[in-house]
């Protein structure tokens, strides 16, 4: 299905730190049936509608109704499953008035002060794809209609993809459309349901939007606001000085790193850190609570029983010790040789006691935590993403976490894949996110989402949102994985190229770094094609598989590389490549 035909953009002065907009678009389809106009936008957003008379009269009010899902009748659904959102509102109208736009009133929970309020100047939005308008003796063609999609700046043409998979595809559009939508309170929010930002949630979020437009406001306005407003779970914590990194990873800017140093530091928590570096706190591990796998066979910590044990767990370890490796980053980068040098240690400490601790010699596998016999998926692939897992034993662990499938939530997704391209278990990855079934982002698209969900479904979680970003982590995924771009200095100074196809044909596209895009497109079978356009002002360091020959040509040279390596790998200056591995 193709977007929304946008016909104007207009800029809202605001006092925000993010600009606002508000796209107005027209209808894909429109149909009237039974005195009932059924508008079909073609995308969910956030905004709200603006209703125009095209004749003599309108009737005393109109009924308004928003909608994210249909029913089965093909009518706006009013009893939606869990948090689908649905909207009804009485416009009156008024004789020789032309333009109409309703007033949304507020939802009594986004009253509180936790949730993120919408600016004056634009008003209450609500999450729709569909609009129904309703009145007595309301006639066909009487009214057009466009909605007004509220969204911070971003640039639709900065990343693209495509690839012989139909199926990841959507996937992509699906999420991209997500990251792009979800902007609408200037800072990264839950969903509607909530509209409060949590930090793991704006991690996964802050990815895929660098993935998507490498515009670092939304992002750093939303590190301000949870720095301002921090949540409860031990390793959201740890998400901060992960963001903070990302930023200065992908921008090369340590604004955020310089403003805020003392209040990352402070969200490692190493004062909970016992005398052999670990840390002593019970994990969050994964939300909803069903999805953790049975970690620690579903033992919460009972002075807080929204995590769960062990206190010395592998789950919160594992963050820790990634986290610590980002502070290093960002006091490198700001010249403090005594606090990264304390980092350092730390994170040393914490890698020896975690094997001494947790893993388990006889099954080779991590155990959840310190006196826990139960082995998890996510005991595994958090230690596997962030670096924890000796070399010996990467295979037999990728294989474990392989076998369970999809046995997290779409959070954890994040943390599995990206375990599972580590491992160079790119074919599992790629089918994990091209499956159909209950646990997959073809289920939201089939059921008619264009938003990612909260969950995988009502069924693992009863009131969930059709419009939460946590669950749009491929869009980062593909950008960094099966793309295979990645800035290996600060402000991709230098970008590491790693492109993954996995069970892919081939793939297309378009990574934002702020040197200018880079365009790559890649080839697989009994040869691997590549060529890409790399920006001015930087380097390229390019690996690619060996093919049965193990012989590699760059820009039509044969180029000696050492057989023995894992991955042929070149240096390459701006300009435009060929590559093959044969």
């Amino acid at each position: 299905m193709k977007p929304p035909t946008r016909t104007m953009t207009s800029q809202f002065a605001l006092p925000l730190a993010v600009p606002l907009l508000a796209t107005e678009n027209v209808p894909l389809n429109v149909r009237f049936t039974d005195g009932i106009l059924l508008a079909d936008f073609g995308e969910a957003v956030f905004g709200n509608v603006r209703i125009k008379c095209l004749c003599d009269s309108l009737p005393l009010s109109l009924t308004v109704r928003f909608g994210e899902k249909l029913d089965t009748a093909g009518r706006i659904d009013q009893a939606p499953l869990g948090s689908v959102n649905y909207r009804e509102i009485t416009l009156p109208t008024t004789p020789g008035q032309r333009i109409y736009q309703p007033v949304i009133p507020p939802k009594e929970f986004h009253l509180r002060a936790e949730p993120v309020k919408m600016p004056p100047a634009i008003g209450e939005v609500t999450p729709f794809r569909f609009v129904e308008i309703e009145g007595d003796g309301l006639r066909a063609n009487s009214i057009s209609l466009a909605h007004l999609f509220v969204h911070a700046p971003f640039d639709d043409s900065a990343a693209d993809f495509a690839c012989s998979d139909e199926g990841l595809n959507a996937v992509w559009h699906l999420c991209k459309h997500t990251i792009k939508a979800t902007t609408a309170f200037g800072v990264y929010i839950d969903g509607e349901r909530e509209r409060i930002p949590y930090e793991a949630d704006a991690y996964i979020n802050m990815l895929s939007h660098f993935a998507c437009d490498l515009d670092p406001r939304v992002a750093r306005a939303t590190v301000e606001h949870l720095l301002a407003h921090p949540t409860w779970p031990t390793e959201w914590n740890h998400h901060m000085p992960m963001m903070a990194a990302m930023d200065y990873l992908y921008t090369g800017e340590l604004d955020v790193a310089t403003k805020y140093y003392e209040a990352l530091k402070a969200k490692l928590l190493m004062e909970k850190a016992r005398a052999d570096g670990l840390l002593v706190a019970s994990a969050i591990v994964d939300w909803p609570a069903v999805e953790r796998d049975n970690y620690n066979n579903g033992i919460t910590d009972p002075e807080n029983p929204k995590q769960v044990g062990p206190m010395v767990n592998t789950v919160a370890n594992a963050f820790y010790f990634h986290a610590l490796g980002q502070m290093v980053l960002l006091a490198d980068a700001l010249g403090k040789d005594d606090d990264a040098r304390v980092f350092r240690e730390a994170a040393s400490k914490v890698r020896s006691a975690f094997q001494r601790a947790f893993f388990d010699p006889v099954r080779r596998l991590f155990t959840d935590g310190e006196d826990s016999d139960h082995v998890s998926q996510h005991a595994n692939f958090f230690p596997l993403a962030f670096g924890l897992v000796p070399e010996p034993h990467i295979a037999h662990i990728a294989d474990f976490i392989a076998s369970k499938g999809m046995a997290c939530s779409v959070y954890g997704a994040q943390y599995l894949l990206e375990a599972l391209f580590a491992a160079g278990r790119e074919d599992h990855a790629i089918r994990l996110m091209t499956a159909r079934g209950p646990r997959t982002w073809l289920r939201m698209i089939e059921e008619g989402s264009t938003m990612t969900w909260e969950a995988w479904g009502p069924e693992f979680k009863p009131n969930l949102t059709w419009n939460h970003a946590w669950g749009a982590a491929p869009a980062n995924l593909i950008s960094r994985f099966v793309l295979g771009v990645r800035p290996l200095d600060p402000g991709f100074s230098k970008i590491l190229i790693v492109p993954r196809l996995g069970p892919l044909k081939w793939v297309r596209g378009t990574v934002p770094t702020p040197l200018g895009p880079v365009l790559l497109q890649a080839e697989d079978g009994a040869s691997m094609r590549l060529e890409m356009e790399i920006p001015e002002h930087t380097s390229a360091i390019v690996q690619l598989p060996w093919r049965e020959q193990r012989s590699f040509v760059v820009d039509g040279r044969n180029t000696h590389v050492p057989s023995e390596t894992s991955f042929p790998t070149v240096r390459l200056s701006p300009g435009r490549h060929v590559l093959a591995s044969r």
